[in-house]
């Protein structure tokens, strides 16, 4: 497979639960602590920790110390092979 086919599994398979999509619609906004992601999503630390590790594998996001504190930050160019993916399909219905 190719690099951008790979990205785009492992897009899809981070993406399939709800709580990582809402992680990532929520860090749309820009990088937060996970204290912040926690509140401004409204799931549990517990859950944002096991998620957030999903999205980190499938390189969608990735967390950083800022002053002792981790922060997540989306990796929106890991993205497009699944925006790619999804405007082929919105091309092909126009035809």
């Amino acid at each position: 497979m190719k690099p951008a086919e790979i990205q785009f599994s492992l897009n899809l398979e981070a993406l399939s639960v709800p709580q990582s999509r809402r992680i990532v619609e929520t860090l749309v906004k820009g990088p937060l602590t996970l204290e912040e992601l926690s509140k401004a999503s409204k799931l549990s630390p517990a859950s944002i920790i096991k998620h957030l590790e999903i999205l980190a594998g499938a390189g969608l996001v990735k967390l950083r110390d800022r002053d002792g504190v981790k922060e997540a930050h989306l990796q929106v160019s890991k993205f497009k092979p699944t925006v790619d993916w999804f405007n082929k399909l919105q091309v092909s219905n126009r035809v």
